[in-house]
């Protein structure tokens, strides 16, 4: 049994807590509510943006998994939560050295706009306030004398994420020239990698300082929305996307994880769809 704290216990940061939970592990989760997280994990109320609320982190922790979400869309909220909250986590963590410390990141760390293929190694000058906060927290991480992972996903969908399938169903439409490209993974996939890494880093196996998190195949927006429709039958007349669905048009690779060992539970967004819509009702 290992000691586990999870900074962040929203959607994929407490899903995880309850899963390593009931793998036995000795779980802490910190979030800003005093809310309960689930059976078997111990909740520390704190917000990681102010040092002085983190005053009762658990001593010898074995793993750190830093997953929380900032309160607000702005540049200054990113800074606070991402980048200052990570150096508040770091500087409690001096003296007793996890195993390793993991940064749930975002494949908003890169720039390429035309298609092209990224990976790990591939460069990262984005232009967006969020990318460039977050790529500054990966930078404090691997900066630091802790041994730390970054995990980028792409998109996340999965139960409570249905924003493609609420488009679909309005009729979004998307020329299928110029291409597109799309990419993502459903949320029992980040649990799964994550869970995945966490295992090899309490086992004393090699990890990379970076994985791209993501599924097997990139989609264009075109091809995802008209099978959607098609699963789905009965939607609205075709309108348009809005620009924000289209602002990220690139290839994520994610060799280096599959190389690992990891095996996707959803392969591909037709698969996981197909039973986000099932469990809707909707095909």
């Amino acid at each position: 049994m290992a000691s586990i704290l999870v900074v962040g216990t929203g959607d994929i940061g407490g899903h995880l807590a309850q899963d390593l939970a009931r793998e036995g592990h000795d779980v802490t989760g910190v979030r800003r509510s005093d809310k309960p997280v689930g059976e078997g994990v111990n909740v520390i109320s704190a917000d990681v943006s102010d040092a002085s609320t983190l005053t009762d982190l658990p001593d010898n922790i074995d793993i750190v998994v830093y997953s929380v979400a900032a309160p607000v869309f702005s540049k200054e909220g990113y800074h606070a939560y991402y980048v200052k909250g990570l150096k508040n986590i770091l500087k409690k963590l001096k003296g007793q050295p996890p195993k390793r410390v993991f940064f749930v990141s975002s494949s908003s760390v890169y720039h390429q706009m035309d298609g092209e293929w990224v990976d790990e190694s591939s460069e990262t000058t984005p232009s967006s306030f969020a990318g460039k906060e977050m790529l500054a927290a990966e930078k404090v991480l691997l900066d630091s004398a802790f041994d730390g992972t970054v995990v980028r996903f792409t998109g996340i969908y999965g139960p409570g994420r249905e924003r493609m399938i609420q488009q679909a169903r309005q009729g979004g439409y998307c020329d299928p020239e110029p291409a597109v490209w799309t990419n993502r993974i459903h949320r029992d996939d980040c649990l799964g990698a994550l869970k995945f890494l966490i295992n090899r880093a309490l086992n004393g196996e090699s990890l990379d300082d970076c994985y791209l998190a993501t599924d097997n195949e990139p989609a264009t927006l075109f091809d995802v929305l008209e099978w959607m429709k098609d699963r789905i039958g009965e939607v609205d007349p075709d309108s348009d996307v809005g620009e924000v669905s289209r602002r990220a048009n690139r290839r994520c690779s994610n060799k280096r994880l599959r190389e690992l060992g990891y095996e996707f539970k959803f392969s591909n967004y037709q698969e996981g769809y197909d039973v986000m819509l099932n469990e809707m009702g909707l095909v």
